[in-house]
């Protein structure tokens, strides 16, 4: 067994080159991994990572996966991705541990089925309050610009903040790969966090989860290309969510396809399932909201960003009620207060302040009957990495809308399109430089509402939302996991 001293300190990744002492840490990501150390000058780190997962394999236990995650758990797609991936790998036996971003320290409340001897926390300072010894100084940076909790984007970051944010990060990132030394690094996103992992510890395997949103990140802030590419390009193996995703690994993170498998999101069967609900009290229960007396209703859920379709939303609800249609809108959801306004006052605007309602964000406990008390489900976004919302809205038996981007033309299964179940419209024209093409935000506001009408006017039985949510029932997170388990076996050095 190696001594003690060989095991990596938590501070010997900040150690450039001896042949460049002068490098940053960003020079570092950007030239990775030209001005690491020679790898004999580590190999007793490596030797001491290699023992200990000997030893463990010996004993018959369980691979060891630390699971890293740079946002708050389950606010956001990625967040649940966090949690049910953490819960169910746990539950099939897995030595997972979680390490994520928080603005407290975390616990199996923010991450259930996960105990708390488990979960780790890299401290954030939220807005306007003094940071705390050993916190990042500044709150956390969003895999979006716009997130459903305080936020500092990556774009209005200084070079200082983000040097700081990454030492912090890194510094908890190589405290407990010391400790615990992990047979496998699952990172969630494509982002700067793939590239401490690498800095850290290079020998062990990297996974990387691609959501599609640091696609976004980085045709919002070019500058950050150079410094994100070398180390993600190095992922061992990644899990894109949508044939999207697999298109933006390649081309703009340079992965390997080799590398790259098409894994998606999935859903808790036993949380999002259809049965019949009371429309009006679930409504009053979680909104204190009334739909006019026999009026239908269509719901969405995300956060409060223009590439999520809202306003697109409003317009074609507006054009249904001027066709004669009595339908009531429910758009779920929350951003930063700006955002929010700005969303009401288009609302406003078009003269449905009494028709399209903004509750707010509720549990995610408390969807399934919010899916389950809607006549449809409309996901309007522009782009969409993947579309979760969409799967659980359909496991709950509800007949939904959406365009041809990203994740849903892939998972929606074709018998609901088939049956007029579900119906899937041409998406809004973007141009060459990722940006909506302004001129066809009417038309796509008129497809959405076809689409919605398709279904508004096609009679839904009992049966007919039981056969929706039964198309959906092979797509469950244990499936997901039972994949990354194969993935991570595949890699392992045992």
């Amino acid at each position: 067994m190696p001594s003690d001293s060989s095991i990596s300190s938590a501070d010997t990744w900040l150690k450039a080159a001896p042949d460049h002492p002068a490098a940053s840490l960003l020079d570092r990501l950007r030239r990775w991994p030209d001005l690491e150390p020679n790898p004999v000058a580590r190999r007793n780190e490596r030797d001491a990572w290699t023992w200990a997962v000997a030893e463990r394999r010996a004993a018959g236990r369980p691979r060891r996966i630390l699971f890293v995650h740079g946002q708050l758990p389950g606010e956001t797609g990625s967040g649940v991705y966090l949690q049910q991936i953490a819960a169910e790998a746990i539950r099939r036996g897995l030595d997972l541990y979680v390490l994520s971003a928080g603005y407290h320290t975390l616990t199996s409340a923010d991450i259930p089925g996960v105990p708390d001897e488990r979960i780790f926390t890299c401290r954030f300072t939220p807005p306007g309050q003094t940071p705390q010894a050993g916190a990042v100084r500044t709150p956390i940076s969003g895999m979006s610009v716009v997130m459903p909790y305080p936020v500092k984007a990556y774009r209005d970051r200084s070079e200082e903040e983000l040097v700081d944010l990454l030492t912090v990060f890194g510094g908890r990132l190589a405290e407990l790969i010391a400790r615990l030394q992990p047979d496998i690094l699952h990172v969630d996103h494509l982002w700067f966090l793939n590239g401490l992992a690498r800095l850290i510890a290079p020998w062990i395997p990297l996974v990387a989860s691609c959501h599609g949103t640091a696609y976004k990140l980085i045709a919002d802030a070019p500058r950050f290309r150079e410094v994100v590419v070398p180390c993600v390009a190095s992922a061992d193996h990644v899990c894109a969510i949508s044939p999207q995703t697999v298109a933006e690994c390649e081309e703009v993170f340079q992965v390997p396809p080799a590398r790259i498998t098409i894994e998606g999101y999935g859903f808790e069967p036993d949380l999002f399932y259809f049965q019949p609900v009371d429309r009006d009290d679930v409504l009053r229960r979680h909104f204190n909201y009334q739909p006019p007396p026999g009026s239908r209703l269509a719901v969405s859920v995300g956060k409060f960003v223009d590439w999520k379709g809202f306003k697109e939303l409003v317009l074609a609800v507006g054009r249904l009620r001027r066709q004669g249609h009595d339908l009531a809108g429910l758009i779920v959801g929350e951003g930063d207060p700006e955002s929010r306004a700005d969303l009401q006052a288009f609302i406003d605007g078009q003269g449905l302040t009494d028709h399209v309602q903004l509750p707010g964000k509720v549990g995610r406990t408390d969807l399934p009957d919010i899916y389950r008390s809607a006549d449809l489900y409309v996901l309007p976004s522009h782009v969409e990495p993947y579309g979760l919302v969409l799967m659980e809205a359909l496991a709950c038996g509800t007949p939904s809308v959406f365009a041809r981007t990203g994740g849903p033309p892939d998972f929606v299964p074709p018998t609901l399109t088939e049956e007029g179940l579900a119906v899937m419209v041409d998406p809004i024209r973007m141009g060459a430089d990722g940006q909506v093409d302004p001129g066809d935000r009417n038309d796509y506001a008129r497809r959405l509402a076809e689409g919605m009408a398709a279904i508004l006017n096609k009679p839904i039985a009992e049966a007919d939302r039981l056969r929706i949510a039964a198309a959906m029932q092979h797509l469950s997170w244990g499936r997901l996991v039972e994949n990354l388990i194969g993935i991570y076996d595949r890699l392992s050095v045992f």
